[in-house]
């Protein structure tokens, strides 16, 4: 897809995701006709008062208007002109462009694969002028993107990037920055461990380090099914699923106190500037889950409130 480059490995956006959109399941051969799209008439005027930015939401509206509000499959909005892809019922793609005051059809190499479609209106785009502010503050350079489009897995979200890329900032649907964590400070770990457990209850793992990100095991509501939820760097976050039954039991997650867990790094860390890898589970067959702190190497053990272990624990 144009103007979409992975951000890591695993972790670019795709085309190719097996999460269809409801908006385009295929019809049964019992299921009524879809109802005829109205080819607009094109090129049309559509002025606006001032810079594109400032006024997206209205461009992006109208654009969503020419394309009979379909659903889209990819939204890209530049200093100068916006340019929506939506999906035909008949599988085909339709991208509409607005540029000078003028909206035209485009040509698309964008395929229709079963990913996932969104609404427009469901995102801030009344902050556009604000979010190219931070993404220029969070040091985005070149000609910025902001860009809608399913990145993994059926997960649609928003981003700015640049052409060429440099780097990429992505938005929560409320017009925040995900911010960049860290892995010893109370904060960070409170916003990381928040994001990834969110009220879980349950958990079989959870840990974070700095080449893993933040991470948890959490049960499905399948018997069977583990949902796994990673946090990494400047990343939302992003969730899986895979059958398997783990062999050790689960602890409830909200017991994990981030001070508590702050101190026991900052024990066993020979440098506060170097993170260590932490996880928690009941491997260690104990009544209670247990931290695991691997700090240059060496293997440390802790219970949830802090005490050490260590000893009692053969690695």
């Amino acid at each position: 897809m144009a103007g979409c480059t992975p951000l890591s490995p695993g972790l670019g956006p795709t085309l190719t995701t097996s999460s269809p959109s409801a908006a385009a399941t295929s019809a049964s051969p019992t299921s009524p006709a879809p109802s005829p799209i109205t080819e607009p008439e094109l090129p049309q005027r559509f002025p606006v008062d001032g810079a594109l930015i400032d006024h997206a939401e209205l461009v992006v509206e109208e654009l969503h208007a020419v394309a009979s509000g379909l659903p889209v499959l990819k939204l890209d909005i530049t200093a100068d002109q916006a340019t929506l892809t939506a999906l035909r019922p008949d599988g085909s793609v339709a991208s509409y462009r607005w540029s000078a005051d003028e909206i035209t059809r485009v040509d698309s190499d964008i395929q229709y694969l079963e990913q996932a479609t969104f609404d427009p209106a469901d995102f801030p785009l009344q902050s556009t002028a604000r979010m190219f502010d931070i993404a220029d503050l969070r040091g985005v350079r070149g000609e910025l993107v902001l860009q809608i489009v399913e990145y993994r897995e059926g997960q649609v979200l928003m981003t700015i990037t640049s052409r060429p890329e440099s780097t990429t900032v992505f938005f929560r649907a409320d017009g925040t920055a995900v911010a960049e964590l860290g892995y010893t400070g109370v904060a960070d770990l409170t916003a990381g461990l928040g994001e990834v457990l969110g009220d879980a209850t349950e958990a079989y793992a959870v840990g974070f380090s700095p080449s893993r990100g933040y991470w948890a095991d959490l049960p499905g509501e399948e018997q069977g099914v583990v949902v796994s939820r990673s946090r990494m760097g400047g990343l939302p976050v992003f969730e899986t699923r895979r059958s398997e039954t783990p062999p050790i039991g689960t602890f409830d997650p909200q017991e994990i106190e981030p001070a508590t867990l702050a101190k026991v790094i900052a024990q066993f860390q020979p440098d506060p500037a170097q993170p260590c890898d932490v996880v928690i589970d009941r491997s260690t067959q104990r009544s209670g889950a247990v931290m695991r702190v691997e700090c240059d190497g060496e293997v440390h053990y802790a219970d949830l409130e802090g005490r050490d272990m260590t000893s009692l624990i053969a690695d």
